[in-house]
């Protein structure tokens, strides 16, 4: 909650147990300060890479804790300046509650046929809309946003980048 500069926190356990009951500290923890004094800035975004270990349809025991302040960060969290990031290759297995809460999505290759009908479901993205993503390259994606992009329920194919480099440069900058 610090205003100066920028960080970045890759959080990694060995244990999943324990990585999940932390991000349920750390996200209440953020929430429930920004909550009480009113705080927005600086923005701030949790990545839940990764997310069927984090937020999956059925949640018990740390699934539930990291279950819970996903939900929180997802519905609640952007009055304060929290976001949700949510990255997955299984789209099926993971908490529907949570995943129709952000607004914007990125889409890459999908190729079981249980995830492209769970995004289709959510944006009316056509089969062949989803017979290009077989043909992308590493950063390629295509942009579904309810209001993002300026275009509803319409995705544009977009090109982004190597993020792993992006964080190098920043980590270089903040040395």
């Amino acid at each position: 909650n610090e205003p100066e500069g920028n960080s970045l926190f890759i959080i990694q356990a060995h244990n999943p147990d324990e990585l999940r009951h932390f991000s349920w500290m750390l996200g209440n923890f953020t929430y429930e300060s920004r909550r009480q004094t009113g705080q927005i800035e600086p923005l701030v975004s949790f990545i839940f890479d990764e997310a069927d270990e984090f937020i999956p349809q059925q949640a018990r025991d740390s699934y539930a804790e990291s279950s819970a302040v996903a939900m929180t960060l997802a519905r609640r969290g952007r009055k304060f300046g929290l976001g949700i990031g949510i990255a997955t290759q299984r789209i099926r297995y993971l908490n529907t509650s949570i995943l129709a809460q952000p607004h914007t999505y990125f889409v890459s290759k999908l190729p079981r046929q249980s995830d492209r009908q769970a995004i289709a479901e959510a944006f009316g993205i056509s089969e062949e809309m989803f017979r290009q993503t077989f043909r992308f390259k590493k950063g390629d994606w295509l942009l579904a946003s309810y209001d993002a992009a300026g275009l509803e329920a319409i995705p544009i194919p977009i090109h982004a980048e190597n993020a792993e480099d992006r964080l190098f440069e920043l980590i270089e900058r903040l040395k």
